[in-house]
């Protein structure tokens, strides 16, 4: 039966909530489930997965999304099996369903989209992987009742541990949408009705001030009347006793009115006061939403990277805004990632150093005040600061003298600067140095901020504050240059009134000393480009400053006047200015007028920006070395990869040779001069790695960057490539183009 185009498109409106609640609930059973629970548990989860794929399977029919209805048949017979005790899910199975999931989310994509929804997804292949993985397994168990029905099979006692073990409770993140108490509903309603009675009585005060106007109207007739004729004495007389009479009539209902009209404002006050809290309350999650997501992460990667890892979740049900959380989702998975490739060891080299073989990551939220703070914290290897000092060097953001000299906070917070990474290897996961700029970046961009401690060896810690919501905060009006600007209070560390005199130029900048150091200052007319004139220091002239903190530094910005501090409701500047340098949003004031939220983290970064020799002649050499076109060896026995790559390559600027394996890759560097290699590893002759190790082995070649693209996806082929010296290790089945050539700009 074909549906009707209007009541399709009624059915994917549910069926889009459904599909993201099922999902998520789905993946949360899993990850509980790979955690061999005690039986009786055990039973309880599949039973209850079995009807959640059961469920999906037929709301995907009533959709027409074949494919979703497909993939959630080959699950559901997974979970029946299981659920009878016919077979046992091991690790196999668990990464089919998985992969499961992931291949039902991209459908869905697609649908959103208008695409195809089964090109290059392999859909028949992949249901019958499925079917073949759990079929394997030749037990057969005769169909009983409900009560009579045998546990599931005990792992066998060779299967090695779950790589990620999943304290605390388990929940799925829903997405678009937000499911309130009632009881939160109930005092919404109830604020309602609190503020149509004071509409009311304003409906009354404005009636008033109708009858004042009529009364003024009368009193300005009889005084045209008596103007205009020739009233005899005795009139004029009564006339003005009747103005006196008005006047204190007059006087005494205006003073009532305003008495009454204040009491009714500061009603109205009271309510919409509640009212907006309760419409904050309507908006808040509990950060457990995202803790399923996450968890998969930490699955998935500790499977990927051969650790163990135990993760416990603190303050789940500490609760913020629903943008809030959703912004934070990128940040927490950038610094999971980071725990895992960076910090968690193998399991070897944590006994050889006296730890538990599986390490610890802990996730915690707490309240403080109108902010929230969320930590993550592993027991893993630590930040090695010369690892990042050596980094630092080498992309140019310290010279080698500056590295030397800076102490242990100034080298944790580097780790923060784009395109930095103390990976020996870059991957699909790593290495490129973008995650905690990420991190960063969007944690700033709410406001917030984020810190890092380390102990070597021991353990790491990176604490994110947050402003418990967006949708209104406190903040300090300014003025500056004939316009009010506004700073999230949050940000202001102090106001200061000082001298020009007392100010100095410290390193080529303008600096106060502050709290026994020097602090450096800013115009703000200046770095928001609005004009005005130069400080001189050393004049008598006094000046505010305003002393800003985001991110650990500070900075003091001359203003022109503080005004105010007040709540202001955040409103963005839509999609057409979504990011503007230095402004985080706008607010409408009690004036009717427009303010600019201003972008402390922004602020500090554009102040800091300030021309020094060493930034320009870094600048000077990279447009010297961009001006010289970048000559690449490409290494493939596929004439089909060599032509792909070549083209790929070709489009973005570069000159390309070829060569079809490793031995004529030899021949032709010693004809010529390359930036960079690009090579298979399965080759005939010579393969990738001792392509790669003879390369490393001529001194002239020793700097010569070499990226390795291939289909062997292992910790084994990785550690090979890290070993022979690779810079890169790109899986094809993870390749795509902007990713090759976002790595080639990172080692050219």
């Amino acid at each position: 039966m074909t549906l009707d185009d209007d009541i399709l498109q009624q059915l994917m409106v549910s069926f889009r909530q459904e599909l993201a609640e099922r999902l998520g609930t789905i993946n949360s059973g899993l990850l509980a489930l790979e955690q061999q629970p005690e039986p009786p548990r055990q039973a309880e989860i599949l039973e209850e997965l079995f009807r959640h794929v059961h469920s999906l399977k037929g709301a995907a029919r009533a959709v027409q999304l074949k494919p979703i209805e497909e993939l959630a048949h080959g699950m559901e017979d997974v979970f029946g099996a299981a659920k009878r005790g016919s077979i046992h899910l091991d690790a196999e199975i668990f990464d089919l369903l998985y992969q499961g999931l992931d291949l039902i989310g991209i459908v869905m994509a697609r649908v959103e989209k208008a695409e195809d929804l089964e090109q290059g997804l392999e859909l028949p292949d992949y249901l019958i992987r499925l079917g073949e993985a759990w079929r394997r397994q030749p037990v057969q168990v005769p169909q009983l009742a409900a009560e009579e029905r045998p546990a599931p099979r005990e792992a066998p006692a060779k299967q090695s541990p779950p790589s990620a073990v999943l304290e605390g409770p388990l929940q799925s993140w829903s997405g678009e949408t937000i499911r309130v108490p009632t009881a939160r509903l109930d005092e919404l309603m109830a604020q309602s009705g609190e503020l149509l009675v004071t509409r009311l009585a304003l409906s009354r005060r404005a009636e008033e001030i109708a009858e004042l106007l009529q009364r003024v109207g009368q009193w300005q007739r009889d005084w045209q009347r008596l103007r205009g004729g020739n009233g005899a004495q005795g009139e004029l007389a009564e006339l003005l006793q009747r103005n006196e009479l008005h006047l204190r009539e007059l006087a005494g209902w205006i003073g009532g009115f305003s008495q009454r009209l204040g009491e009714d404002l500061a009603k109205l006050m009271l309510v919409t006061e509640g009212l907006q809290e309760g419409v904050k309350q309507a908006r808040m999650l509990p950060l457990a939403t995202l803790v399923g997501t996450l968890r998969r992460i930490v699955r998935d990667l500790a499977r990927e990277k051969g650790v163990e890892v135990a993760m416990e979740v603190v303050g789940g049900d500490v609760e913020m805004d629903k943008y809030v959380l959703e912004q934070l989702q990128d940040p927490l998975m950038h610094l999971l990632r980071n725990c895992i490739d960076h910090g968690i060891e193998p399991p070897d080299e944590r006994e050889q150093r006296g730890k538990a073989r599986r390490g610890r990551i802990e996730l915690k939220a707490e309240r403080q005040g109108n902010s929230i703070q969320v930590e993550i914290w592993d027991d893993g290897a630590g930040v090695d600061p010369q690892a990042v000092r050596e980094a630092a060097v080498r992309r140019g953001l310290l010279s080698a003298e500056a590295a030397a000299e800076i102490g242990q906070e100034e080298i944790l917070s580097l780790i923060f600067a784009p395109e930095l990474s103390t990976s020996p290897i870059i991957t699909e996961v790593s290495g490129r140095g973008i995650g905690l700029d990420i991190v960063r970046r969007n944690v700033e961009g709410l406001q917030g901020r984020v810190e890092v401690e380390s102990r070597p060896g021991e353990w790491t810690r990176f604490r994110l504050t947050l402003p418990l919501t967006l949708v209104s905060t406190r903040c300090l009006l300014l003025r500056e240059g004939g316009a009010v600007y506004a700073v999230p209070i949050g940000t202001v560390e102090r106001i200061e009134v000082v001298t020009l005199q007392d100010m100095a130029v410290v390193e080529g900048r303008l600096a106060l000393q502050y709290r026994g150091r020097p602090l450096p200052l800013a115009r703000l007319d200046e770095i928001l480009e609005l004009g005005g004139e130069a400080l001189e220091y050393g004049a008598e002239e006094e000046v505010v400053v305003l002393v800003l903190t985001a991110a650990g530094d500070q900075v003091g910005f001359v203003v022109e006047e503080v005004l105010d501090e007040t709540e202001v409701v955040v409103k963005n500047l839509g999609r057409q200015l979504a990011r503007v340098r230095n402004v985080a949003g706008a607010t409408v004031l009690g004036t009717g007028r427009v303010a600019l939220i201003l972008n402390v983290g922004d602020l500090i970064k554009s102040a800091q920006r300030a021309p020094s020799r060493t930034l320009l002649d870094l600048e000077v050499e990279r447009e010297e070395r961009e001006e010289k076109r970048k000559r690449i060896l490409i290494v493939d026995d596929s004439i089909t990869t060599r032509t792909l790559e070549k083209n790929i390559l070709t489009t973005a600027g570069y000159e390309v040779l070829l060569a079809t394996d490793g031995q004529e890759a030899l021949d032709v560097l010693a004809e010529y001069d390359f930036d960079l290699i690009v090579a298979d590893v399965d080759m005939p002759r010579m393969d990738g790695f001792d392509l790669t190790e003879s390369v490393k082995q001529e001194p002239r070649y020793q700097d010569l960057p070499v990226i390795l693209v291939t289909s062997l996806d292992s910790p084994e082929y990785k550690a090979r490539g890290i070993e022979v010296g690779a810079e890169a290790y790109i899986v094809k089945g993870a390749f795509d183009q902007d990713a090759l050539l976002e790595t080639i700009q990172q080692l050219i």
